[in-house]
């Protein structure tokens, strides 16, 4: 029985305390939904940013879009296909008129200056290696960032665009398996850098000759007895590179093999050959074991 006189559950003052209870979960909840709402406003808003969906200004007296602009700041680079900095910064000024002079010209916003797959595929490789340029000048670091391949925007064809986005939307989507080794990020460990740019009439040989570079790096293939090392970039895209080959000859020592030079005359000392891959592999590449190698992210610049 409570006490004669008590109220039973605590009365108006327990009464009391659950409704500033009630009152401050409820307040907290709104609080956290609010958060939650605005983090994913913000992701949002970063994705379309760093995929190139921000649209920017189209300038209405744009500079002509020319090459010839990217060809002086691509004599920075040196025959191994390192950028010399120093180099480079003196040519600044041709880089970012490139640059610029893509804000109003693109296959987008002139497609029939564009007409053929070669043609606009020639310009967003351009395209990505001039931003990757434009990273280069001021890196404070020695290796890649992943954070600025994928921030770092630029406006082109009346959009923004980051290195990151041009590979995801347009040079991923391309179909050539040769654009995954001939792009230049940068890093030692991945394409390497041409002293010209990509032209659409010689597209095909210059994507040949940047697989080509790619090959004969020590650091991208070498052979050790029955042991065949990789780049990673080989098993990365792997089913991108056998897909035009034959079921027969699906092999990624098919593609080396097809870049590695007959004999080492006119390469460097103790170049590995077509010959040499045949020996310790034999004719279907069946004897070998493949390592893949770490892909090394050290920037290839002198500075």
């Amino acid at each position: 029985m409570p006490a004669p006189g008590r109220p039973v559950g605590g009365g108006p003052a327990r009464v009391f305390s659950c409704q500033i209870l009630a009152f401050t979960v409820s307040a907290l909840f709104r609080t956290i939904v609010f958060v939650l709402a605005a983090a994913m406003v913000l992701f949002t808003a970063l994705l379309l940013y760093a995929d190139g969906h921000v649209p920017a200004g189209v300038p209405t007296e744009a500079i002509e879009y020319s090459p010839s602009q990217l060809v002086d700041a691509l004599r920075a680079v040196d025959a191994r296909g390192q950028v010399d900095l120093a180099e480079l910064k003196k040519r600044h000024a041709s880089l970012e008129t490139f640059v610029a002079s893509m804000a109003a010209t693109s296959p987008d916003t002139r497609p029939a200056a564009f007409p053929t797959v070669e043609s606009r595929l020639a310009y967003w490789l351009n395209a990505y290696h001039a931003l990757v340029l434009l990273e280069l000048l001021d890196t404070r670091s020695t290796t890649t960032s992943g954070w600025r391949a994928a921030f770092d925007t630029v406006p082109i064809g009346g959009r923004r665009w980051s290195r990151a986005a041009i590979y995801r939307q347009v040079l991923r989507q391309s179909g050539d398996a040769r654009v995954f080794l001939s792009l230049f990020t940068g890093a030692k460990g991945r394409g390497v850098l041409d002293g010209a740019p990509f032209d659409p009439d010689s597209l095909n040989l210059q994507l040949d000759d940047a697989m080509r570079r790619f090959v004969r790096r020590g650091d991208h293939f070498a052979l050790s007895g029955k042991t065949v090392k990789l780049s990673e970039l080989f098993r990365a895209h792997r089913d991108d590179l056998l897909m035009a080959l034959p079921e027969e000859r699906k092999n990624v020592l098919q593609i080396v093999w097809a870049y590695l030079p007959e004999s080492c005359e006119g390469e460097k000392a103790g170049c590995d050959t077509r010959g040499d891959l045949d020996r310790a592999c034999g004719k279907r590449f069946e004897d070998c074991t493949l390592e893949y190698l770490p892909i090394d992210e050290t920037l290839a610049i002198k500075n």
